[in-house]
């Protein structure tokens, strides 16, 4: 069953940029747009570069800085080239913006 953990203060993500967290061992983007969050895995699919927390936002996409690669926020599937990255639910709580992650495997 999946859970929230707790990723950052929502103060610390500015609007229309990425902030960075690492949780139990993934690198997770999480950015602001408006009054919605959105959190995506960092690392492209397209070379395993770990920097789209650093990437150019356009409505709800990111660009990859180093090749260019374009994701959908809200779902994760490159919009250039095949495959995706991960979402993740955001649930906020107070001040607190909160990821959805599943379960530890027993």
């Amino acid at each position: 069953m999946p859970r929230f953990v707790k990723a950052v203060r929502k103060e610390s993500v500015l609007d229309r940029c990425g902030t960075l967290v690492e949780i139990e061992g993934k690198d997770i983007a999480i950015f602001k747009r408006g009054t919605k969050f959105f959190a995506i895995n960092n690392v492209c699919s397209h070379q395993h570069f770990s920097a789209l927390h650093q990437g150019q936002l356009d409505g709800l996409t990111v660009e990859c800085p180093m090749h260019g690669w374009i994701y959908d926020l809200q779902t994760g599937k490159a919009l250039t080239g095949d495959g995706g990255v991960a979402t993740y639910i955001v649930r906020i709580d107070g001040d607190d913006i909160l990821i959805e992650l599943p379960d530890e495997e027993t």
